[in-house]
């Protein structure tokens, strides 16, 4: 066994402030951690999450300036470790309205990272269709166990054809 992905990073991209399935995080965690030995980057366990409070009250308040300081804390934060990250993994649930993932996913695509999307539905089709003019189709998955089954071929060293899965020390 070939273990290629044991020890790499990995950018757990999605939804959080429109994010109806406040759980979902959790599946695809444990089994990155426990089946791959990934070292997970969540953005939605992130100290800076307990801002939230303050957010809310800067938009009552109208306080303009403090949003504009809190949302660049976010970004510079969540961008630098898409940069430090081997790969990411994106949630796309169709009809959710995600502004940071989609920064998230073009900034690693730009890196030349496995850029990897997941859509809640049977069919990728439900991707929207920006994505499909940049990212590989063979990078777009329809549900986590079609991830998961990707993940396990390339844990197994099965796509050392594939630029983008540049690891360090040569091992694809």
């Amino acid at each position: 066994m070939a273990n290629y992905l044991t020890g790499k990073t990995c950018y757990l991209s999605g939804p959080i402030q429109y994010a109806l399935e406040e759980f979902w995080r959790a599946e695809p965690i444990h089994i990155l951690t426990e089946r791959f030995g990934i070292n997970v980057f969540d953005p939605f366990a992130d100290e800076k999450q307990a801002w939230s409070e303050e957010i809310s009250e800067a938009k009552n308040k109208n306080d303009i300036h403090q949003l504009v300081y809190i949302s660049k804390q976010f970004v510079r934060k969540d961008l630098g470790m898409v940069d430090r990250s081997d790969f990411l993994v994106a949630y796309l649930p169709v009809g959710i309205q995600t502004v940071g993932t989609i920064h998230e996913i073009i900034n690693s695509n730009n890196s030349k990272k496995p850029t990897l999307l997941v859509v809640n539905s049977d069919n990728i089709a439900d991707i929207p269709l920006w994505f499909f003019g940049f990212i590989p189709q063979r990078y777009m998955f329809a549900g986590w166990r079609n991830l998961y089954d990707y993940l396990q071929l390339v844990h197994d060293g099965k796509f050392n054809d594939d630029d983008r899965w540049h690891l360090p020390c040569g091992v694809i």
